[in-house]
């Protein structure tokens, strides 16, 4: 390979780098913007006002005659629409003398405990409120397969974005020693802090 042809091959990687890193950059802009105030908001969970949950408490009479042969989709739709329960079923215990269900969605938690055969239910609803909702996305934590996508693909921009920025420092020959000695610098200052700091 000629220097002519070389030349022309960093150039074309160059060219196509930033254009992948400047359009990925773009979509993953909103989700660095989320991802990092969440952050922030996970890691002073007492700033924000949802360290500890509020917690519900009530009683109802659920109808008798669904509890002698149990529709396990007809009391949770009946719970959903007259009883207020929120979120994706998370368990569905069924015994001789009661029915548990336990509803869980992000920061939110809905438990319903129906005495049989008589019907009547406790019913204990948890929340962290609106800021602890949006923190929990950060984690995924019960927030469905569709989110749990949504946090795969900003991982995956975030990935292309960091890898074609460090391909394009390490392109421009004047940059490349201070990029060299900010990344040897920044691993070993996050190797200490983990080494010595880390419980």
């Amino acid at each position: 390979m000629n220097k002519e042809t070389r030349h022309h091959l960093r150039l074309l990687v160059r060219v196509w780098t930033r254009n992948l890193h400047i359009y990925i950059s773009m979509f993953g802009l909103l989700a660095i913007l989320f991802f990092s105030i969440t952050g922030i908001m996970l890691n002073h969970e007492e700033w924000f006002g949802f360290s500890e949950p509020v917690t519900h408490k009530s009683e109802a009479e659920f109808p008798a005659d669904m509890l002698k042969e149990p529709d396990k989709l007809a009391i949770v739709e009946k719970l959903r629409k007259d009883f207020g329960a929120t979120g994706a079923l998370n368990s569905f215990d069924v015994q001789d003398d009661q029915l548990a269900l336990v509803f869980k969605s992000p920061a939110r938690r809905f438990d319903a405990v129906i005495h049989r055969p008589g019907g009547h239910m406790e019913i204990t609803f948890e929340t962290y409120g609106v800021a602890g909702r949006i923190a929990e996305l950060h984690r995924g934590v019960d927030s469905g397969p569709v989110w749990s996508y949504v946090i795969d693909i900003s991982a995956v921009l975030l990935t292309i974005t960091s890898f074609t920025g460090l391909i394009l420092w390490f392109l421009v020959p004047k940059w490349r020693k201070l990029g060299v000695a900010a990344l040897i610098a920044c691993t070993v200052i996050c190797g200490v802090i983990y080494f010595y700091f880390v419980p």
